[in-house]
């Protein structure tokens, strides 16, 4: 089921280029981000980033 809330996660994540600006700008944690963003994923049944190892940003 579709969070509406996840979206503002993607935003902040599409904005800032990474789940850590992201997670800056929303003031939580990295992590949070991208569980969210993971989530809006599921729910929409597709890849909505491109991850890449070691973006800590």
């Amino acid at each position: 089921m579709l969070d509406w809330n996840d979206l503002r996660y993607f935003l902040a994540v599409a904005r800032g280029g990474s789940t850590g600006i992201a997670a800056k700008a929303l003031g939580v944690n990295q992590s949070t981000v991208q569980r969210r963003l993971r989530a809006l994923e599921v729910a929409l049944d597709c890849s909505l980033a491109e991850r890449q190892a070691g973006d800590t940003d």
